[in-house]
């Protein structure tokens, strides 16, 4: 009996040095059972950044939903975009997604002649040039129609007319008229008309158009020709139109 009870002291007395009087690395990964070290084995904070090898966290190492705002740096990671404009646009978006609204640039329209039309004559105007123009805004629309005459009389007296309309109301309009007196020697001459209207919003689509029309005095008919751009810029009311002229 006596012997046996030293025996189990000695025996316990070993198993106890081992486990606290183990050698600097003499417990490696061939020591360590599978799974053997868990969640609750390892210290808050133990396994920092050193720790991990370059590319040993990837995405199947991240649990969906792990990483948010508060986990990313700013400086270097957008987050989602987050916010809207109803009926502006958006000028800037701010680090956390949020958003600034500023008003949308305007649509613009502009159009030229391809050719200069020769006026004939008689009362009723010629068709110059036209833009189509989407509903839904209103416009400031400006023309302006180039005026060319040749084949002049000395003396001769010469009156061009122009009109600038757009959409189906008649008050979007403006006619203004160039009148010149060719003098003794009958020179060419050339001149410009501005014109401008202001347009209010319609539902459906518009059209801005430029027409002219001509007239002389004496027996020998001048040569007219004409020929326009037309400008029309979105502007964010209009309700009432320039008065024709």
């Amino acid at each position: 009996m006596v012997v046996a009870v030293l025996a189990l002291f000695a025996s316990l007395g070993g198993v106890g040095y081992a486990a606290t009087q183990l050698p600097p690395g003499s417990v490696g990964t061939a020591q360590l059972q599978n799974a053997s070290v868990t969640n609750h084995k390892i210290l808050n904070g133990a396994v920092g950044n050193f720790k991990l090898a370059s590319g040993a966290v990837g995405p199947r190492k991240v649990i969906n939903g792990a990483i948010g705002t508060d986990q990313i740096n700013s400086g270097q990671v957008q987050a989602r975009v987050s916010g809207t404009c109803s009926s502006s646009a958006i000028t800037s978006v701010t680090a956390t997604g949020t958003v600034a609204c500023g008003s949308a640039p305007p649509q613009e329209y502009d159009t030229s002649s391809p050719s200069p039309v020769t006026l004939p004559g008689g009362a009723t105007a010629t068709a110059i040039t036209s833009e189509p123009l989407a509903g839904g805004s209103s416009y400031l629309v400006l023309a302006s129609p180039y005026v060319h005459l040749t084949g002049v009389s000395p003396s001769q007296q010469v009156n061009v007319t122009c009109t600038l309309a757009v959409g189906p109301a008649t008050t979007a309009l403006q006619t203004r008229s160039w009148t010149v007196e060719t003098g003794a020697n009958g020179f060419a001459e050339t001149s410009s008309i501005p014109l401008v209207v202001t347009v209010p919003s319609s539902t459906n689509s518009i059209t801005a158009s430029v027409a002219c029309t001509r007239s002389f005095t004496g027996a020998t008919s001048p040569t007219v020709t004409v020929s326009s751009n037309i400008n029309a810029v979105q502007t964010a009311a209009n309700t009432t139109a320039a008065a024709a002229r």
